[in-house]
């Protein structure tokens, strides 16, 4: 039976339900089946187009020795545009802030932003509705702030000190109305993060964690942009046994859906679970023939799951 998720509509098979994937395969109707708990090797489902992947992923970066470092190891689009960014803050006399505690009158002048920064996604809803809960996210909570001249609150990240793990977490983002576009402050707030990272004496950043699945609530172009900040995608069972785990996964349609539907699997099965942290994830898409995503975004290793001809024969 479909599960039906704020859009996403998935089928969820057992290893011995091949036959029921034959029933499936051609529904414009359903997005995404997985085969839950995967088989212990592919086998039949791997020539149907089914991948593994973690259900959750986490993204880490390396903050590097000096700001100039990290910068410097970007990609040329996205080194000029943290450094344009920088200038552009300069230049309109915004300021940067780094709250190390986070207090209720912080937190309810950053709610609207974030309310605002959601209001665009059609299947996001806010983790968080009111300043204690913003609060009450734990006792290692911060804040990245940027301000205009006149001191009111233009940007802002939540961010976690997870100094157990080592790992400085950006989390919630908000961002003023109208400011999209013209200032690339969330590039300057991901730089902020790798100098606290650093600034704290811990060795990774994260950009947060998100369902492996992009093209629902978070689209393809999120992934593409914090891979171009220098994260990349590890399974989230690395860093906490949450409940997060592996299945097989074939997309079927995108219909309705943001395209093109990305999802990041494990290039070998099954994956050496001694280090999950050094797994490198391999990009799979489905993507709509008439999408404007580029998908070399993701690097020459991604995988294209479209329909093929004889598919689509079947499907109209």
């Amino acid at each position: 039976m479909p599960q039906h998720h704020e859009g996403l509509v998935t089928a969820t098979l057992a290893e011995n339900d091949h036959s029921a994937w034959k029933a499936l395969r051609f529904r414009k109707d359903l997005h995404v089946v997985n085969v839950a708990p995967p088989p212990a090797s592919g086998s039949e489902w791997l020539t149907e187009g089914f991948r593994f992947r973690p259900t959750n992923v986490v993204w880490l970066a390396d903050p590097k020795g000096s700001e100039e470092e990290y910068v410097g190891g970007l990609g040329h689009k996205a080194r000029y545009a943290v450094r344009k960014g920088l200038r552009d803050l300069r230049a309109s006399a915004m300021t940067l802030e780094h709250v190390e505690k986070i207090t209720h009158a912080l937190a309810e002048e950053w709610l609207p932003l974030y309310r605002a920064s959601l209001a665009g996604m059609a299947f996001a809803a806010p983790i968080v509705n009111s300043p204690e809960e913003v609060v009450g996210i734990g006792p290692d909570v911060e804040m990245l702030v940027i301000r205009d001249p006149d001191g009111n609150m233009c940007a802002g990240m939540v961010t976690l000190n997870d100094h157990r793990r080592g790992v400085y977490t950006a989390g919630l983002y908000g961002e003023r109305n109208g400011l999209r576009g013209s200032h690339s402050l969330s590039r300057v707030l991901h730089l902020a993060l790798m100098n606290v990272t650093r600034a704290h004496g811990l060795p990774l950043a994260s950009a947060g964690w998100e369902p492996n699945l992009y093209g629902h609530i978070a689209k393809a172009g999120l992934a593409a942009y914090k891979l171009s900040m220098g994260f990349r995608p590890v399974p989230r069972v690395a860093l906490r046994t949450d409940g997060s785990e592996d299945v097989l996964t074939r997309v079927v349609h995108d219909d309705g859906l943001t395209p093109p539907l990305v999802f990041f699997a494990y290039p070998t099965w099954p994956p050496e679970q001694a280090n999950l942290m050094d797994v490198r994830l391999r990009a799979v898409a489905h993507p709509d023939k008439n999408t404007p995503f580029e998908l070399s975004v993701f690097g020459s290793g991604v995988e294209s799951l479209a329909l093929s001809a004889a598919e689509n024969v079947a499907v109209s």
